[in-house]
């Protein structure tokens, strides 16, 4: 291993990003690991951008198409905006998965691995696990008190009544606005800096596909899609997994990670251009335990940490996203459904960023913090291990996470704008094909304004980093309220709407006030650092569950549930669940079930698994080791298990389907038209004919049992 003095360049295999300077030809590092140069060509980001698109477009519509024909699916407003309420576990783990996996996941993980070493990761995922977890809990009261609702605000008017539901609605639109904002963000940013395609028109085309399939098929083509997109993410995951930590020439083992991660946490900083707040590179790190990588002693991890917690319930518990997957899931599989997505999920951000962001350490790649903050890390690593390949394969990876999750912000805004307004406000007797059709017009323009907001964001210099951060301020005061909502018979509405409003205003104005004491200035460079950040994102979350509390115990609403539960569907679907489903005993134990585990794992991954590891300090070269077993062994189970299970669980339903296609297709095609023919023969007859007819049938049916008993043998 080479010298690690300033003379040298670290490692051999990173002198291509160092130079000779005029100053007694010592080695100076390179500013910039992207250069303002494209890795690919343009055509290449097209071809992913357009290409995956238009394939998912037509594949899940035709997926759809198949499951209408051979399996009897109804398209009507209902299936369109609740997939049926019959989806199985798996399925569900994997739409939690895909949709909790938006850019940040793949991009701003690898970032803060980049700036404070694993803690990063660790924290990264447990802090945005737990709110999964959790939300099983609120699935299952879904299901106990609102069976019929669509959307969570619908669940709110029900309850609390129209101001608490103007507001409740505002927070919901702004999450949806907030989510969709990073996807874009973080989308654009790395198809410009792999592909060179301009940032605007990336930021229109990204959600192109998304809207056609999500058009056709609703919220069950979001599902499939959702699934695929599941699994490619995973299968790339394991991919950079595997060649960072066993496959690669430079790196491809822990050991070898380990002390290269020490060597860089040795240097100078003198060997880099200035740093931002929000950067950290080669050379110790400050607030970590003796400035090292390999540590969980880290001042800024567990600031990110507890910031990343409260901003992430925000975007669970107020994204009506989540609700409807709740909404759409069977009641036996809602619980299991969160806590395997949630389980699954953990691996993404922590075995991925444990290798590519670790990875940009170790190789000691010259990023710098902006192109850290606007989520460049992970590409970098791909590029310097597997050249143009792993750029594609970022490129694909970073492509899923983008239009899986923003399929699912627009069902999300889709639901919310038809039920709560359109069907509240405007028309409440609507039809379900007047629905249907608002339903499809609100998909198709909030695609269109995802695009015009990413341009406006470009515009105004907002980084993915800084958003994501900042996401907890605005929304994390409904959060309490909102699990008060369902959990808690006396909280009130007036509680709900104070505590919600003041916790909001108050958090930006601890936000803004804690910035300008400690910078002296407020603009998006200091208002995104850690201080700031933190306190606005507790007093926020932690204002609006006080402040609802207090009312609440003062002025107890002793609420029985009793509107949530005559919520009415626009049509009623037919269902093959057995009664069994629905049994309140049955959805009390499956609550008992979710509390039971999904409190104790996270205590285990957010209090047990951080004190296990203080008194390591510095991790030895053993301790990283089997840190790095751990990463590895988590993301491939996790992979395993979301690709092989929702095949299995759905197994009868693709061989009705594959028997249909290759054996009775024209034999079904003429039934169909026998029963649409008999069926509007019916229709158009009198009343009393009709029951004339019926009684017959029933009178034939009776007798024909009757000889069967009689032939029966002793």
């Amino acid at each position: 291993m080479a010298s690690s003095s300033t003379n040298y360049p670290p490692f051999q295999f990173s002198a291509k990003y160092y130079h000779i300077s005029s100053h007694g030809g010592t080695y100076i590092r390179d500013s910039s690991f992207f250069g303002g140069k494209a890795v690919l060509n343009q055509g290449v980001g097209y071809s992913v951008i357009l290409g995956f698109g238009a394939f998912f477009a037509f594949f899940t519509s035709f997926l759809v198409w198949l499951e209408k024909r051979y399996v009897g699916s109804r398209h009507t407003s209902e299936w369109f905006n609740t997939a049926g309420r019959n989806v199985k576990t798996g399925l569900i783990a994997s739409v939690i998965v895909s949709q909790w996996t938006w850019a940040a996941t793949i991009l701003q993980s690898s970032n803060v691995a980049w700036q404070y070493g694993i803690s990063g990761p660790f924290w990264y995922a447990s802090g945005a696990t737990i709110q999964v977890l959790l939300f099983g809990v609120m699935a299952i009261e879904i299901k106990r008190k609102a069976p019929n609702a669509h959307t969570v605000c619908e669940i709110v008017k029900a309850r609390w009544g129209t101001p608490a539901h103007i507001v409740f609605l505002g927070f919901c639109f702004l999450t949806n606005i907030i989510v969709t904002a990073m996807l874009l963000l973080g989308g654009s940013a790395v198809v410009n800096a792999l592909t060179g395609v301009n940032i605007y028109a990336a930021s229109f085309l990204i959600p192109l596909g998304v809207i056609v399939y999500t058009l056709a098929g609703g919220l069950k083509a979001t599902f499939l899609a959702s699934y695929i997109h599941s699994v490619i993410v995973h299968v790339v995951l394991v991919i950079f997994v595997y060649l960072v930590y066993v496959a690669s020439s430079e790196l491809g083992s822990p050991s070898i990670v380990y002390r290269r991660l020490l060597e860089v946490a040795s240097k100078s900083r003198s060997c880099l251009e200035p740093l931002s707040h929000t950067g950290q590179s080669c050379g110790p790190v400050s607030g970590n335990y003796k400035g090292s990588y390999v540590t969980m002693l880290s001042s800024g991890g567990l600031v990110f940490g507890i910031i990343n917690i409260v901003g992430n319930f925000g975007t669970v518990f107020v994204d009506n996203g989540y609700w409807v997957s709740a909404i759409a899931a069977r009641p036996s599989s809602t619980h299991k459904g969160y806590l395997l997505g949630g389980l699954v999920w953990f691996a993404v951000p922590f075995s991925l960023a444990t290798a590519l962001g670790i990875g940009a350490l170790a190789l000691d790649l010259p990023i710098t913090a902006s192109e850290a903050s606007h989520g460049l890390v992970p590409p970098a690593t791909a590029i310097a291990l597997m050249g143009k390949g792993g750029s594609v394969l970022l490129l694909t990876m970073l492509f899923m996470a983008v239009t899986s999750a923003g399929s699912s912000e627009l069902i999300a805004v889709s639901s919310l704008c038809t039920y709560d307004i359109y069907r509240t406000y405007i028309n409440p007797e609507a039809t379900g094909k007047q629905i249907l059709k608002v339903s499809r017009a609100i998909v198709f323009g909030f695609g269109c304004f995802m695009g015009i907001l990413a341009v406006i964001l470009n515009k105004a210099g907002v980084s993915l980093g800084w958003m994501y951060l900042a996401m907890g301020v605005f929304i994390g005061s409904a959060v309490i309220p909102i699990a008060f909502m369902l959990l808690w018979r006396k909280a009130n509405s007036f509680g709900a709407i104070l505590g919600t409003i003041t916790g909001c205003l108050l958090g930006i104005i601890t936000w803004l006030s804690v910035t300008k004491i400690e910078y002296g200035r407020v603009n998006l460079d200091t208002t995104g650092r850690n201080a700031p950040m933190l306190a606005g994102n507790l007093v926020s979350i932690l204002t609006g569950g006080a402040v609802h509390a207090f009312c609440s115990f003062l002025w107890p609403q002793n609420y029985e549930w009793d509107t949530t539960k005559q919520i009415t569907m626009v049509e009623k679907e037919k269902t093959d669940l057995p009664d069994e489903e629905f049994k309140e005993s049955k959805l009390i134990r499956a609550k008992k079930w979710i509390i039971k585990w999904g409190v104790g794992f996270t205590l285990v991954i957010v209090v047990l698994w951080p004190l296990l590891t203080l008194p390591a300090g510095q991790f030895n070269i053993g301790y990283f080791t089997f840190w790095a077993v751990v990463a590895i062994a988590w993301g491939t189970i996790a992979s395993a298990v979301i690709i092989v299970l929702p095949l299995t669980e759905s197994w009868e339903t693709i061989r009705s389907v594959l028997l249909g296609m290759f054996t009775n297709d024209r034999l079904l095609e003429k039934m169909e038209e026998l029963n649409s023919k008999l069926e509007k023969i019916i229709t158009a007859m009198p009343e009393a004919e009709r029951i004339y007819l019926l009684e017959k049938e029933m009178a034939k049916k009776k007798e024909a049992s009757e000889v069967e008993v009689q032939i029966a043998p002793a």
